[in-house]
């Protein structure tokens, strides 16, 4: 409900105390607040970096460990919450297998690891001892400090690649309407997505962000080369689906590849769109930015850099 302030039009003190003789003015709170977010994954065990900025909110799109014990994930979840942000949240990826007890006891490994991998978190997506909120396949909301709420899909699974777990493709998750952000673990066809030649994304995830048309998608689980590095954003442009061909089914109008300067991004510390990428993704309400924040190269190092990203998210009214 809007604030409301009085102005005053008498010179009598009776005005306090006649209605009649008092104007309101309403002024709504702003629509929306920039919120900062930190986008990363993969990162395998490895000690972060030391000089990642502060955030509002931390995206972690999973691979937290190489090996996926408890003791690994103990150690990540350990470093992740030692940066300094007000939400951390974090999916599990492919090498995180403890915490798929199904594929983990497969594999010949014990039932209790998997629980005390799991005992790691709170249940139903609780906050952990190192503020961290854990998150299962879903839709979750979350309201800020600063009064931004957002709602944001996520999901573990990718298609099948490699033989880790969470290999269990995405046909039938059911991303819905009106979610600011998704987070997967995997990309989407054709954005992102090449190894060895080939395109290792989902179709389906594909589909369901053209409908969906969230702000941000943010993954991981591809490495790219560090020769590619300075191409790990795309921002996804749309068609109007009344405007289409006849026969035509393409929603996606433009793919913009966002370069990134290596000189300025290695003396930041992180990657972020450039001034004219970032004005015309925020000015621009139907654009979706694409992010993978993979930090472990195709050489087994953390030679890539986080994403820091900027989104006007809505103000709980």
């Amino acid at each position: 409900m809007p604030k409301r302030s009085i102005c005053h039009i008498s010179s009598s003190s009776s005005w306090l105390k006649d209605p009649e003789k008092r104007v309101w003015i309403d002024y709504d709170r702003p629509l929306s607040t920039p919120v900062r977010f930190l986008i990363l994954s993969d990162t395998h065990g490895a000690d972060l970096p030391s000089n990642l900025p502060p955030c509002d909110v931390l995206l972690h799109c999973g691979d937290l460990t190489e090996d996926g014990t408890p003791e690994s994930i103990f150690a990540a979840l350990r470093n992740v919450g030692n940066m300094e942000a007000k939400l951390r949240l974090v999916i599990a990826g492919n090498h995180d297998i403890s915490l798929e007890k199904g594929y983990w006891v497969s594999q010949g490994g014990a039932e209790s690891d998997s629980e005390r991998a799991q005992a790691l978190f709170n249940p139903e997506c609780g906050t952990n001892q190192h503020g961290i909120t854990f998150l299962s396949e879903g839709t979750h909301t979350f309201n800020l400090p600063c009064g931004a709420v957002f709602k944001i899909y996520a999901s573990p699974y990718t298609p099948g690649c490699g033989t880790s777990a969470k290999n269990a493709g995405t046909e039938t998750s059911i991303i819905p309407e009106n979610v600011d952000i998704v987070m997967t673990h995997g990309p989407p066809k054709y954005i992102l997505d090449e190894t060895a030649g080939d395109s290792a994304g989902c179709e389906h995830l594909r589909n369901a962000i053209v409908r969906v048309k969230p702000r941000l998608h943010c993954f991981g689980h591809i490495h790219i080369p560090r020769e590619g590095w300075i191409y790990q954003a795309h921002r996804l442009a749309y068609k109007d689906p009344a405007k289409l061909e006849s026969g035509g089914s393409e929603l996606i109008a433009n793919i913009f590849k966002d370069w990134v300067g290596s000189n300025q991004a290695r003396k930041r510390g992180f990657k972020c769109l450039s001034p004219g990428a970032a004005q015309d993704f925020r000015a621009s309400k139907q654009q979706t930015l694409c992010v993978n924040g993979a930090m472990e190269s195709k050489k087994g190092k953390l030679e890539h850099l986080s994403w820091f990203v900027t989104l006007d998210l809505p103000v709980r009214r």
